[in-house]
């Protein structure tokens, strides 16, 4: 019943979450060929920083794996499951009306189950919403006559995992601390620019948490950032732990 209730709370965020990310990502694929067709008759320039942004951007469409990467792991994908990420994470006891909230805390169970229960489906949801568009994109490829490794496709999804996890353990934690639904929303979504902000000055890629998110070390051949990815769980684990620990101490 748990489970069911959970899963029932978040069922429209994460359904519309995941038909919107499972159109894009074939929508990405299917564009190649214009794509690539439209890049070969240009040329960038770089003598000047946007010149080589996008030199580097026409650079990316030669090869089928590249643009991929770069157009969705790198930038769509990442952009789109971090917001359903957040949308999903948000909600719970304090946002529900005096009604709802008596229903839940009458069921026989403790705070910290309610919760957990409601925390690993979010999380379930959120894995869905990562690796079902990276396996449409291996299985749409063959429709325009190419192919994306399975196992690429797999390693990034990862990576975008543990990424999205951590937006949507943020969400879950700031929910317990404001009974506005969109304050947690509006916060995290900040947390997520200023990183970006600091993941531009960061010297090494391995370090920043968009970067571990994008499987750019993965992308450039040196493997899964497992440190990025350990810290990334233990942040996520430690914001859910924390978000209980506010619920289960408060007085309604």
């Amino acid at each position: 019943m748990l489970w069911q209730h959970a899963f029932l709370e978040t069922r429209w965020r994460f359904l519309t979450g995941l038909v919107i990310l499972s159109v894009s990502a074939a929508f990405v694929v299917i564009g190649y060929p214009q794509v690539a067709a439209t890049a070969a008759g240009m040329a960038g320039t770089r003598d000047t920083l946007l010149g080589r942004e996008i030199a580097e951007a026409l650079e990316m469409t030669k090869r089928f794996d590249s643009y991929v990467w770069s157009q969705w792991f790198q930038r769509n994908g990442a952009q789109l499951g971090s917001l359903f990420a957040v949308i999903i994470g948000t909600g719970g006891l304090l946002s529900q009306s005096a009604a709802a909230r008596l229903f839940t805390l009458s069921m026989p169970v403790s705070r910290l189950q309610l919760l957990a229960a409601r925390a690993v489906a979010g999380l379930g949801q959120v894995l869905a919403l990562t690796f079902v568009p990276a396996l449409i994109i291996v299985l749409v490829s063959p429709v325009i006559s190419k192919s994306f490794p399975l196992l690429d496709a797999l390693a990034y999804a990862l990576c975008a995992f543990a990424g999205c996890a951590v937006f949507f353990s943020l969400a879950f934690f700031l929910s317990t601390m404001f009974a506005n639904v969109w304050s947690p929303v509006v916060l995290a979504l900040c947390t997520g620019m200023a990183l970006t902000v600091i993941g531009a000055r960061l010297t090494d890629g391995r370090l920043s948490l968009l970067g571990m998110m994008h499987g750019g070390s993965y992308y450039s051949g040196q493997g899964l950032p497992w440190p990025m990815l350990l810290v990334s769980a233990g942040l996520s684990m430690a914001l859910l732990y924390a978000g209980m620990r506010v619920i289960a101490r408060k007085d309604f």
